[in-house]
């Protein structure tokens, strides 16, 4: 995963390098005098859960040492909805749908033992950004992004046929800030982005049964690495 971001933030540094280097002809130069547009959006994502131990795990009784949570891979589509309003600013809202695994280990010290009924999960998401974007040089421009997301857990409607060890809550919500370059094509817009969310709520559902007795909260912490086309 860190070698992915790596590689991200190299080539958007390249990007950007190139770009200013010298003056060229500029791509649909009249692009950002619209007052809104649309595109799509597709995403590699990695996901895991922030745990916080209860007492009744910190305590002599516990049978197991560590709680763990690695990252999940994941793929994210969806749509962008972008409203410009003032020369360097744009709301941008990205509806879009997150499929990824969430899975918690119980480590006794000689061997972990999985949750994988919370694998799987189908979310969908609802961010609502401010985007402020640098001066156009040449072709490109670089930009951030920051605003709340909602997700919902549209796989925990299904009926299941066994009760489940651990249960998340339907809704989550979140903090995000990302960084981007927007590149200009004579057609349309192309860009590299990476962002991180920040689960700011316990999506723990408390079942009173051995395994989320050990655990107080649960957190989402999410890398999104996305090509939008605009």
């Amino acid at each position: 995963m860190k070698k992915s971001v790596l590689l991200l933030i190299c080539l958007i540094c390249f990007i950007c390098n190139s770009y200013g280097q010298r003056e060229l002809p500029q791509n649909n130069p009249n692009y950002d005098m619209q007052s809104y547009h649309f595109g799509f959006i597709l995403g590699y994502s990695q996901q895991k859960l922030n745990i916080r131990y209860s007492e009744f795990m910190n305590s002599s009784s516990s049978n197991y040492q560590q709680i763990l949570s690695d990252y999940e891979p994941g793929f994210n589509v969806g749509i962008i909805m972008d409203l410009k309003i003032k020369d360097n600013y744009n709301i941008r809202v990205t509806p879009s749908f997150n499929f990824t695994d969430q899975k918690i280990y119980y480590n006794n010290g000689n061997y972990s033992v999985s949750q994988p009924q919370n694998s799987g999960l189908s979310n969908f998401e609802l961010p609502i950004y401010l985007k402020y974007r640098s001066d156009r040089i040449n072709n490109g421009r670089l930009y951030v992004l920051l605003g709340p997301k909602l997700s919902i857990d549209m796989s925990s409607f299904e009926k299941l046929s066994e009760n489940e060890n651990l249960e998340f809550k339907v809704r989550n919500y979140s903090i995000d800030i990302g960084f981007g370059v927007d590149i200009y094509f004579k057609y349309f817009k192309f860009a590299p982005e990476i962002k991180y969310s920040y689960g700011i709520i316990n999506i723990l559902e408390n079942q009173y049964n051995e395994y989320d007795n050990y655990i107080k909260s649960l957190s989402t912490r999410t890398v999104l690495i996305s090509l939008t086309f605009e």
